[in-house]
């Protein structure tokens, strides 16, 4: 094979690449058929070899227990044990879904995006990217983030976009790891209604109130992606701006910030030097940290 023909041969597999991965991130394109491209170009293997995973599963008898547990299987590289952001997050997610109603153990996977970003899955995946943790100033923003995360999986938002969106595509069986490819390309595209990203915000915004957070962490967190210039972002990026395409932003900064002048707390939690020193405050709170009202 000639040079010519070889480089003919990389310009075409890249541009093959390209047209999967954009096809995979545009919310005006069908049900995108894996989301397999866009972790791998992210640099870490994903797992194939696993009796779960290949089995088909008629789409009519899908658990979200078993497909959290596949779609966690399926992106274990993205979870590093003993790394101190991975420990931070799981320490924090554990507490905040001790008592939660569908009984999932929550698993969070960092993904290696400068973009701030975060996304559920169903059966309790969270992913988060390293832009977010970047981007957040205190444990209180941070939590809030979260708590809207997981309340659209406490919701069942998940599980009933993915369900839809698979009937609807006329999907009847396909292999439990290609169904788990399937599902968090789904939720990794602004999928949710508004009814539905209000409903997160309120549940997100409970969790503060529950814990005892800074109230006006949510509106914090959501000036911060306000704010957020979408200029000087990496469009190219996959991941761009998840935040950036909900709705709203500083209106929903500002029904926030009104909700949390009404809280009724006497005192609160910040947590911004537990988000310094990745050490969640359910391991270790700092007394100058809370705020007396």
């Amino acid at each position: 094979m000639t040079i010519r023909n070889i480089a003919l041969l990389a310009l075409a597999i890249a541009g093959i690449a390209l047209s999967v991965i954009i096809g995979l991130f545009q919310p005006d394109k069908n049900l995108p058929p894996t989301a397999a491209p866009l972790f791998e170009l992210m640099g870490k293997p994903l797992k194939t070899a696993d009796r779960a995973l290949t089995r088909v599963l008629p789409i009519s008898d899908l658990d979200e227990r078993e497909l959290g547990e596949a779609i966690a299987l399926r992106y274990a590289s993205y979870r590093e044990e003993g790394v101190p952001e991975q420990k931070y997050l799981d320490e924090l997610v554990q507490a905040l879904t001790r008592n939660n109603e569908k009984g999932f153990e929550y698993r969070v996977f960092i993904l290696p995006s400068s973009v701030p970003n975060a996304a559920a899955a169903p059966g309790g995946i969270l992913f988060v990217t390293s832009g977010l943790l970047t981007m957040v100033e205190t444990e209180s923003e941070l939590v809030s983030i979260l708590g809207h995360e997981i309340g659209h999986v406490e919701l069942s938002h998940c599980m009933d976009m993915v369900r839809f969106q698979l009937l609807a595509q006329k999907i009847d069986s396909r292999p439990l790891g290609e169904i788990a490819d399937i599902a968090v390309g789904i939720m990794l595209r602004p999928s949710f209604s508004k009814t539905q990203e209000a409903d997160a915000d309120r549940y997100g915004f409970g969790v503060l109130i529950r814990e005892a957070y800074n109230p006006f962490g949510m509106a914090n967190a959501f000036d911060k992606l306000a704010a957020l210039d979408p200029s000087s972002m990496d469009r190219a990026n996959p991941l761009y701006e998840y935040f950036m395409s909900h709705p709203y932003s500083k209106l929903r900064a500002d029904r926030y910030r009104a909700e949390a002048r009404q809280a009724e707390l006497e005192s609160y939690y910040v947590g911004k030097l537990n988000l310094e020193e990745k050490l969640s405050r359910f391991s270790q709170e700092y007394e100058k940290e809370w705020v007396r009202r």
